[in-house]
């Protein structure tokens, strides 16, 4: 077991070594990129036999001589040499290693388990192992990636994947919705440290308020389970759990080493803990969405308010949330006397879903308007808007903000349209709006976040 003094040189190193660079920069490379965009904020050392400097960094023959001990060692070579490596960290004192090498205990044979008894007998317990077959370590607060052109943005939320290209996809995903990341750990096969440490850590982590994760497998079940109650209990946990049939359960064996186990007893566990389980990227994009926004909140209700000026989408957003097990709440009669004074007569409806039509000009006004007189209304938990300014956008989600802040109500945007970075996202991050691509998104992600 590690607890956060132990990991918190891994996750904050103040100098890291990458082991196994070639001169050419071909192998390993992708570490030293991690590096130097977006710029960590630390030192850098290569270590390499024979080169005196690769990739304009200066390098040198060996850990011990190495000006000091870093804090994280990032290991690019072939098996039997890593081995040699990590006992040189272990009698250096250096706190941790991300071992990217595979052909390990992922490999499924008796060579394989040999080897992986071998790496935990190098380190000794001196030196804690990311990995192997792992990326290790993202900070954007240190500027230390996996990869180069990570986003730089810090915030609050906490990732554990087992696959190292999946940070790459969810980190960006993420923060094109505006969001920032504390940290994010490429764990690999868990052969030494494993999903329970580091669901320790973050909930540990002040700087983080939303924990997510991409998981195969476990390799310690009733220790998983204690993590997972202890994080739960402090903070929102999202997990994407994979491996679910038989078909995703063997490649998770052979990407990773990892038993998926049932995924019935997942969704049992979930509940008890009182996380979320979720099926795919798109899911778990929308619920860290969803539950970031509603950290604002201390008990969101589930009686919502739909404001929208296409119909269609209005009428399949109130199918979504009765869906997902949340309800149309009830306006008064007052309200609808009012929003009928307010909207067009025509084609319109002020009864919830509210219709306020087409709008061309003028629509953050003519939003902002109807979106107060529903989220004024004590039946009313919550709204969710589907619509945009294209004349001012940023107005738009300045008033988004203003009524959901002063309400003290949550407010969901949907676009329904093609989704990517926006400009407004990061500004509606920052005011606990949450976005999705479409009203149903939005709405399944929010009843996952509240256990609708």
């Amino acid at each position: 077991m590690a607890n956060y003094d132990d990991l918190r040189p891994l996750f904050e190193p103040r100098s890291v070594a990458v082991v196994g660079v070639s001169r050419s920069g071909k192998q390993g490379a992708i570490f030293v990129d991690g590096l130097k965009d977006p710029g960590f904020k630390g030192n850098v050392y290569i270590v390499h036999p024979s080169a005196e400097e690769i990739m304009g960094i200066k390098a040198y023959p060996s850990i011990s001589a190495l000006p000091e001990r870093p804090d994280l060692a990032v290991l690019v070579l072939p098996w039997e040499p890593a081995l040699r490596v990590v006992k040189e960290l272990a009698d250096a004192g250096v706190p941790g290693a991300t071992v990217f090498t595979a052909g390990f205990n992922e490999l499924g044979t008796a060579e394989g388990d040999a080897r992986a008894e071998m790496l935990l007998r190098a380190a000794n317990g001196k030196t804690r192992l990311i990995g192997p077959n792992g990326m290790g370590i993202y900070n954007p607060t240190r500027g230390l990636g996996m990869f180069g052109g990570m986003p730089t943005k810090a915030g609050g939320i906490g990732l554990i994947s087992q696959s190292g290209s999946l940070v790459s996809f969810l980190t960006r995903a993420i923060s094109d919705r505006g969001l920032g990341f504390s940290k994010a750990v490429s764990m690999g096969n868990q052969l030494d440290l494993n999903a329970a440490d580091y669901l320790e850590y973050f909930a540990d982590d002040p700087e983080t308020t939303v924990i997510c994760g991409y998981i195969e497998g476990v390799p310690d079940g009733h220790r998983f389970k204690a993590a997972l109650m202890r994080a739960a209990a402090a903070k929102p946990v999202i997990l994407w759990k994979a491996g679910r049939v038989a078909a995703g359960a063997k490649a998770a064996r052979s990407h990773t080493g990892q038993l998926a186990g049932d995924y019935a007893i997942w969704q049992a566990l979930a509940r008890q803990a009182g996380a979320v389980l979720v099926r795919d990227a798109e899911e778990l994009v929308d619920t860290v969405t969803a539950a970031h926004a509603l950290t604002a909140y201390t008990e969101p209700g589930k009686r919502f308010a739909i404001i929208a000026g296409p119909g269609g989408p209005a009428v399949s957003a109130s199918d979504a949330c009765e869906e997902a097990g949340l309800s149309l709440a009830e306006l008064s009669a007052g309200a609808i006397e009012t929003l009928a004074g307010i909207i067009a007569a025509a084609g319109t409806s002020p009864q919830n879903p509210i219709d306020v039509g087409m709008v061309l000009v003028g629509a953050t006004e003519h939003y902002g308007q109807c979106l107060r007189i529903a989220l004024d209304e004590p039946t009313v938990d919550a709204a969710i808007v589907i619509g945009l300014s294209r004349e001012d956008p940023q107005g738009f989600a300045r008033m988004l903000a203003k009524h959901s802040r002063e309400t003290g109500k949550p407010v969901l945007f949907a676009l329904n349209e093609d989704f990517g970075p926006q400009s407004t996202h990061e500004l509606l991050a920052d005011t606990h709006i949450a976005t999705a691509p479409s009203a149903e998104r939005a709405l399944r992600a929010y009843a996952r976040v509240v256990g609708a």
